[in-house]
Protein backbone atom coordinates (compact mmCIF):
# COMPACT_ATOMS: atom_id res chain seq x y z
CA UNK A 1 0.00 0.00 0.00
CA UNK A 2 1.35 3.42 -0.96
CA UNK A 3 2.28 5.81 1.80
CA UNK A 4 -0.02 8.81 2.00
CA UNK A 5 1.99 11.92 2.83
CA UNK A 6 1.09 13.55 6.12
CA UNK A 7 2.01 16.85 7.70
CA UNK A 8 5.03 15.11 9.20
CA UNK A 9 6.16 14.50 5.60
CA UNK A 10 5.60 18.05 4.33
CA UNK A 11 7.56 17.71 1.09
CA UNK A 12 5.50 14.68 0.15
CA UNK A 13 2.25 16.40 1.09
CA UNK A 14 3.03 19.50 -0.97
CA UNK A 15 4.08 17.37 -3.94
CA UNK A 16 0.90 15.29 -3.67
CA UNK A 17 -1.30 18.39 -3.61
CA UNK A 18 0.62 20.04 -6.47
CA UNK A 19 0.43 16.86 -8.58
CA UNK A 20 -3.30 16.64 -7.93
CA UNK A 21 -3.72 20.28 -9.00
CA UNK A 22 -1.91 19.49 -12.27
CA UNK A 23 -4.04 16.41 -12.85
CA UNK A 24 -7.30 18.30 -12.30
CA UNK A 25 -6.15 21.15 -14.56
CA UNK A 26 -5.32 18.59 -17.26
CA UNK A 27 -8.82 17.15 -16.90
CA UNK A 28 -10.20 20.67 -17.46
CA UNK A 29 -8.32 20.77 -20.77
CA UNK A 30 -9.74 17.38 -21.77
CA UNK A 31 -13.22 18.67 -20.98
CA UNK A 32 -12.69 21.75 -23.14
CA UNK A 33 -11.32 19.67 -26.02
CA UNK A 34 -14.22 17.20 -25.95
CA UNK A 35 -17.25 17.57 -28.19
CA UNK A 36 -20.18 19.11 -26.32
CA UNK A 37 -22.19 15.89 -26.45
CA UNK A 38 -19.46 13.87 -24.71
CA UNK A 39 -18.45 16.23 -21.91
CA UNK A 40 -20.57 14.71 -19.15
CA UNK A 41 -18.10 11.89 -18.47
CA UNK A 42 -15.32 14.48 -18.09
CA UNK A 43 -17.49 16.52 -15.73
CA UNK A 44 -18.21 13.44 -13.62
CA UNK A 45 -14.52 12.55 -13.41
CA UNK A 46 -13.52 16.11 -12.47
CA UNK A 47 -16.20 16.40 -9.79
CA UNK A 48 -15.15 13.09 -8.26
CA UNK A 49 -11.50 14.10 -8.32
CA UNK A 50 -12.23 17.48 -6.71
CA UNK A 51 -14.18 15.83 -3.90
CA UNK A 52 -11.27 13.52 -3.07
CA UNK A 53 -8.78 16.35 -3.46
CA UNK A 54 -10.54 18.56 -0.94
CA UNK A 55 -10.83 15.72 1.56
CA UNK A 56 -7.08 15.12 1.28
CA UNK A 57 -6.23 18.81 1.66
CA UNK A 58 -8.50 19.22 4.66
CA UNK A 59 -6.77 16.31 6.42
CA UNK A 60 -3.32 17.60 5.52
CA UNK A 61 -3.97 21.14 6.72
CA UNK A 62 -5.62 20.22 10.01
CA UNK A 63 -2.37 20.83 11.94
CA UNK A 64 -1.90 24.26 10.33
CA UNK A 65 -5.31 25.37 11.64
CA UNK A 66 -4.02 24.88 15.18
CA UNK A 67 -0.80 26.85 14.69
CA UNK A 68 -0.42 30.59 14.75
CA UNK A 69 -3.05 33.09 13.65
CA UNK A 70 -1.58 33.42 10.16
CA UNK A 71 -1.90 29.70 9.51
CA UNK A 72 -5.36 29.48 11.03
CA UNK A 73 -6.65 32.49 9.08
CA UNK A 74 -5.23 31.21 5.80
CA UNK A 75 -6.56 27.68 6.20
CA UNK A 76 -9.98 28.93 7.28
CA UNK A 77 -10.13 31.12 4.18
CA UNK A 78 -9.11 28.22 1.94
CA UNK A 79 -11.69 25.98 3.61
CA UNK A 80 -14.38 28.59 2.88
CA UNK A 81 -13.32 28.40 -0.76
CA UNK A 82 -13.59 24.60 -0.55
CA UNK A 83 -17.17 25.00 0.69
CA UNK A 84 -17.98 27.36 -2.19
CA UNK A 85 -16.59 24.93 -4.75
CA UNK A 86 -18.27 21.96 -3.05
CA UNK A 87 -21.61 23.79 -3.36
CA UNK A 88 -20.89 24.22 -7.08
CA UNK A 89 -20.00 20.52 -7.34
CA UNK A 90 -23.28 19.59 -5.62
CA UNK A 91 -25.23 21.83 -7.95
CA UNK A 92 -23.57 20.28 -11.00
CA UNK A 93 -24.21 16.76 -9.71
CA UNK A 94 -27.89 17.54 -9.23
CA UNK A 95 -28.30 19.52 -12.46
CA UNK A 96 -30.70 18.38 -15.09
CA UNK A 97 -29.02 18.08 -18.46
CA UNK A 98 -31.80 19.98 -20.22
CA UNK A 99 -29.70 23.06 -21.00
CA UNK A 100 -26.18 22.06 -22.04
CA UNK A 101 -25.18 25.66 -22.72
CA UNK A 102 -26.16 26.79 -19.22
CA UNK A 103 -24.40 23.75 -17.72
CA UNK A 104 -21.24 24.55 -19.69
CA UNK A 105 -21.32 28.18 -18.50
CA UNK A 106 -21.71 27.11 -14.89
CA UNK A 107 -18.94 24.53 -15.24
CA UNK A 108 -16.65 27.17 -16.80
CA UNK A 109 -17.33 29.41 -13.79
CA UNK A 110 -16.46 26.55 -11.46
CA UNK A 111 -13.24 25.85 -13.38
CA UNK A 112 -12.20 29.51 -13.01
CA UNK A 113 -12.95 29.38 -9.29
CA UNK A 114 -10.92 26.17 -8.90
CA UNK A 115 -7.98 27.61 -10.87
CA UNK A 116 -7.90 30.72 -8.68
CA UNK A 117 -8.11 28.53 -5.57
CA UNK A 118 -5.19 26.37 -6.73
CA UNK A 119 -3.09 29.49 -7.42
CA UNK A 120 -3.82 30.82 -3.93
CA UNK A 121 -2.93 27.50 -2.32
CA UNK A 122 0.35 27.22 -4.18
CA UNK A 123 1.22 30.85 -3.50
CA UNK A 124 0.13 31.05 0.16
CA UNK A 125 -0.34 27.58 1.64
CA UNK A 126 2.68 25.78 0.24
CA UNK A 127 5.23 28.21 1.72
CA UNK A 128 3.47 27.89 5.06
CA UNK A 129 3.62 24.10 4.87
CA UNK A 130 7.26 24.20 3.85
CA UNK A 131 8.12 26.21 7.00
CA UNK A 132 7.19 23.20 9.11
Amino acid sequence: MANTPTMSNTDGAVKLIRDDHRHILALFQLYRAAPADSRQSHIDQILQRLTGHFQMEERLTEDVRHQDNEGRTLVEHLLLEHEEIKAMVDELQQAENDDDELLDEFFEDMMQTVRAHFIAEERDLFPLLNKR
